[in-house]
């Protein structure tokens, strides 16, 4: 070739190369070796002097990191010669080593500032990571860059990146950008690091992965050690116990049985009975520590103030978990929500409840009692009681963390403090009195959050996931929401991976059935009924086999967080610590038991249908079952109550979970339009939420006389606070009043358009296709459908006698 034709070749070619060079990306997946890690530039400390990065060695072989540099473009820190890094090994580079450690828990690698003797150090100047972004690049004893992150505004023309910066994943006030580490997004499987690709879908930030992404991590986590749920499968018992029925009787029984040692982790402390307890165990010589949440909602009550007093008085130890701002102390997680109890190293008890008399209600339960709903589980498993001692030294190391103190910065009850001692009632009757104990060999699995509960392989949405046709899938939680991320997001834009996983497992063709607390619901767009409006809104939809309601069962509502899977004949269940939010999953300490057995399932199983408000009875899995009504009832009736019948009530309830208008419903005793009796409608705007209650009193003063307070519309026009229905002239005579007839009489809801919604009658009271309950026997006695979303359309089977109305109420 003549050099004239090479010349023309080069001077062709070359701009050509040019032009590539310029538009090409800058990333070309520089390294298979060593990586940026971790990336923590947005300290507690101040002036962020604990800023840090990890690296990690992601190939299969030793490698030589002497004289690489950490950079931002701007200033420099070496590593010193002879550093080398082992396959799959991690090292910390810390600005100051005496400050990461102040928020980790552990020293650094290597710091830039010689602050603490032991630690080698860096040569150069710390890059100093602006908290608004930067560039954060790896170079080898070259100076070639050999990785590359580009967060918030840094420059993405960075060599060694592609696209878009990574941010923070931030949720208002549930997860802010101050303390987080970016970190890689890791393999399910492995543990390590997903395949490099030089972008931000790299990292476990990212939002493009709404399983593996969308995550947070803090300073002082354990994420590498619990990354992985651990599983055993061992000869062991397993006691469940039901709050409130049984779970204070429980406790009670096995910490009068402690000999040496009681750990107990929980959000807050109420029981004074517990702590009697607690107290007594102290008196035998048993050691007692307790480690507590330092800022629960509405901040540290003084009866849990007091109880640390006198168990601290008695020689046990209260410990909180705090934020200190003023001392650069960040607490490890959002809120410690845990709550469980280990005794002897022996026994551990995982539970659903709060050490609360509103959950474990320490009353004479003979007459009945009143709680919340939850379970406790109990196992001397060898291998779950174990890790959960883990889980316990690692948030209670004294050693290593500063976010842990006594009582003396949360201080103590006012002088003069008085304890509650109100526990339990009689108006829920005792279903369960004694927990119930399984011996065998079963196989476990310990879920906990921050750290493993998203797991699609196994956890919790890994047991879901197995659920298809045939299965049955039980959820009763105190919540889940229709959606995560910010309140005003969506269901496309930021899913719920648990509210979604029951979904599918619908889709699949699995039963699925969803209840949820109605005492603590608010009805905003992430509530429970919310929800139930969501997920019954795709059942409807798609003719799924999946329904959702809420319900309060036990007249305190549902705490529980428990999840119940019937997998091909076998039964699993999941009970602790875990709420449906974000913000459980990601940021708190939660801990919770899966549990492979049938017999706890069956019996689980069937608290859960009995909550629900139908009795099944198992293993007939909805053999004959009648699902919940999907329409206003007719829920009690009072016709003969003690002395003038003005104080006569007819109650509604809307047990779908949607809100249904009443308005220009009717509510009569009219049976034909001709009848001498009386029908009156609902004015225009009357909604009636689900889950919710409305009740008609003939007279409001004689009905406040009675209940103490007022109905939501009368007939008489007593009260001027109190609405009346509107009666409607064109039914019955004009004249009539609505009063039931104390021998028998038809109720009758109808819709707007005349339609019969809902039928009751009692005595001589008739009505086509509907049976009639018989009278009461005494006055005073109401009808009250129970369970309350159950219509057959007969009053029999439909309704019970009552001895104590309670309009407003449901059973």
């Amino acid at each position: 070739m003549s050099k004239r034709v090479v010349y023309l070749l080069a001077t062709a070619v070359f701009p050509l190369l040019i032009l590539w060079a310029t538009l090409a990306p800058h990333s070309s997946a520089i390294s298979t070796t060593v990586l940026i890690d971790a990336v923590y530039y947005d300290g507690f400390a101040a002036s962020d002097t604990d800023e840090a990065v990890r690296l990690i060695n992601v190939s299969g072989s030793v490698q030589d990191i002497s004289n690489w540099q950490l950079t931002d473009n701007t200033s420099t820190a070496t590593l010193p010669g002879g550093v080398t890094l082992n396959s799959n090994e991690t090292i910390w580079l810390a600005w100051q080593g005496t400050s990461f450690k102040r928020q980790f828990g552990f020293s650094p690698d290597y710091e830039l500032v010689d602050t603490d003797a032991a630690i080698p150090q860096l040569g150069g100047s710390w890059p100093g990571y602006a908290n608004t972004g930067d560039e954060v690049v790896l170079l080898d004893d070259l100076s070639t860059v050999v990785d590359a992150l580009v967060y918030e505004v840094g420059d993405i023309g960075q060599v060694g990146w592609s696209g878009t910066a990574v941010n923070p994943y931030t949720v208002a006030s549930v997860f802010g950008a101050e303390g987080q580490i970016l970190y890689r997004m890791r393999d399910q499987t492995t543990g390590q690091p997903m395949p490099d690709t030089d972008t931000a879908a790299d990292w476990a930030q990212s939002t493009g992965d709404v399983v593996n992404g969308r995550k947070v991590l803090y300073p002082g986590w354990d994420l590498e050690t619990y990354f992985q749920t651990a599983k055993f499968t061992q000869s062991s018992t397993l006691t469940v116990a039901v709050a409130p029925d049984n779970a204070y009787e429980t406790l009670k029984l096995h910490l009068a049985a402690a000999q040496t040692s009681i750990a107990i982790e929980a959000l807050t402390f109420e029981n004074v009975a517990i702590a009697n307890d607690l107290i007594a165990a102290l008196n035998r010589g048993v050691a007692v520590t307790i480690l507590l949440e330092g800022a629960p909602i509405g901040g540290v009550p003084d009866q849990e103030k007091y109880i640390c007093q006198q168990i601290e008085n008695a020689g046990g130890q209260c410990w909180f978990m705090i934020s200190d701002a003023t001392n650069d102390i960040a607490d490890r997680y959002r809120f410690l929500h845990a709550k469980f109890i280990l005794i002897d190293g022996q026994q551990v008890i995982i539970s659903s409840e709060n050490l609360s008399p509103n959950s474990m209600p320490n009353d004479n339960k003979a007459n009945g009692t009143w709680g919340r709903r939850g379970v406790v589980l109990v196992t001397n498993a060898p291998g779950v009681v174990a890790h959960v001692q883990s889980l316990f030294d690692a948030d209670f190391d004294l050693t290593n963390h500063v976010d842990i103190t006594n009582t003396t910065f949360i201080g103590g009850p006012p002088i003069g403090f008085i304890p509650d001692l109100e526990t339990g009632g009689i108006t829920y009757t005792v279903r369960y009195p004694t927990a119930v104990s399984f011996n065998g060999t079963f196989s476990y699995e310990l879920v906990h959050s921050p750290e493993n509960s998203l797991r699609t392989s196994d956890s919790l949405l890994g047991l879901v996931a197995q659920a298809s046709a045939g299965d049955v899938l039980l959820v009763e939680q105190l919540d889940e929401r229709p959606y995560w991320g910010s309140s005003t997001s969506n269901p496309t834009d930021d899913p719920s991976l648990r509210t979604e996983a029951y979904i599918a497992a619908a889709r699949r063709g699995a039963s699925v059935q969803i209840l949820l607390d109605s005492l603590f619901d608010t009805g905003d767009a992430t509530s429970n009924s919310a929800t139930c409006a969501y997920v019954n809104g795709i059942a409807h939809s798609e003719g799924l086999d999946l329904a959702c309601k809420t319900a309060n069962p036990t007249g305190l509502g549902i705490h529980n967080k428990m999840v119940l899977v019937q997998i091909g004949g076998q039964g699993y269940l999941h009970v602790g610590s875990l709420n449906g939010s974000e913000q459980s999953s990601k940021g708190n300490r939660e801990l919770a038991l899966q549990v492979q057995s049938n017999a706890a399932y069956t019996y689980l199983a069937e608290m859960f249908q009995r909550d629900w408000g139908a009795t099944i009875y198992l293993p007939v899995v909805l053999a004959n079952y009648i699902g919940p009504a999907t329409h206003v009832l007719i829920s009690e009736v009072l016709y003969d109550p003690f002395g003038q019948d003005d104080a006569e009530f007819i109650e509604l309830v809307n047990p779908t979970g949607a809100t249904i208008d009443l308005g220009n419903y009717s509510l009569g005793d009219a049976v034909n339009r001709t009848d001498f009796e009386d029908v009156r409608r609902f004015p225009a705007g009357t909604l009636l939420a689900p889950g919710n209650t409305l009740v008609v009193a003939t007279a409001a003063t004689a009905f406040f006389a009675e209940h103490g307070t007022n109905p939501d519309f009368e007939i008489l026009n007593t009260s001027a606070s109190v609405p009346n229905l509107i009666d409607d002239v064109t039914w019955g005579d004009p004249a009539a009043l609505l009063q039931l007839a104390n021998s028998g009489d038809e109720v009758i809801l109808r819709g707007p358009s005349g339609q019969v919604v809902d039928v009751v009658t009692y005595g001589t009271g008739s009505y086509p296709g509907v049976v009639a309950c018989p009278l009461v026997t005494a006055s005073n006695y109401s009808l009250e459908r129970f369970p309350y979303n159950r219509d057959t359309d007969n009053c029999q089977t439909d309704f019970r006698e009552w001895p104590f109305p309670n309009p407003g109420a449901l059973p």
